[in-house]
């Protein structure tokens, strides 16, 4: 039985992908919402994809949803969501789906380090995007040796059910007959057994249902 994520915010102490320096120069901007766990939409330059790192994918053409994908979207949500980042480019700034491409920063965490350090993204290298990849092969060496996240035979996974629902891309808690969250596609559902948790967590209550 893997861990109950929603328990806990993911701790930053002692991570290699804390205590970044941060150029006064790279644009901020607030992340608006959430695509999956390495894609990001702010709200003066649209989506944003994360540079050097893939995390599993919500709905793969082939495969569906792989594991972990709930549980990267999730932290990344909890990472970046309603937060102001800073933008750092490499040499390519856009992907061949006209995506900007970027390093993500919220203080001084590194957001992509952060992801493969943690075990919930793996390493991808595309040229000439390569400014971090030692970095990052260091760290996702690191996630394998611990056993964290996708490299653990036992990952923390998102509880099932309970008494109140939400979803990996909002943090608007609902009651699980209120429209809104029947609404909500099953697989992306995150549950809490209680108010307190949901509320530790950051959710607020939806103003149509009240729970």
């Amino acid at each position: 039985m893997g861990v109950i994520l929603w328990l806990t915010a993911p701790s930053l102490a002692g991570l290699e992908s804390t205590g970044w320096p941060v150029s006064s120069h790279w644009p901020r901007d607030v992340v608006t919402r959430i695509i999956d766990g390495d894609t990001i939409e702010v709200a003066r330059l649209g989506k944003i994809r994360y540079i050097g790192v893939n995390t599993p994918e919500l709905s793969h053409p082939k495969r569906g949803m792989e594991p972990l994908a709930a549980e990267a979207c999730e932290i990344n949500k909890r990472l970046v969501l309603g937060k102001t980042v800073a933008l750092e480019c490499d040499v390519q700034l856009r992907d061949r789906y006209g995506r900007r491409l970027a390093y993500i920063y919220v203080g001084t965490v590194f957001i992509n380090a952060y992801l493969v350090e943690t075990g919930y993204a793996q390493v991808i290298t595309v040229p000439p995007n390569v400014k971090y990849t030692d970095l990052s092969l260091k760290l996702q060496r690191k996630a394998v040796q611990n056993r964290t996240g996708l490299w653990s035979e036992n990952p923390p996974l998102l509880p099932k059910s309970g008494a109140f629902v939400s979803s990996i891309k909002s943090y608007i808690l609902h009651k699980p007959d209120c429209p809104w969250a029947q609404a909500i596609i099953p697989s992306h559902r995150i549950w809490f057994k209680t108010m307190d948790d949901a509320t530790n967590a950051g959710y607020r209550p939806c103003k149509v249902c009240n729970p």
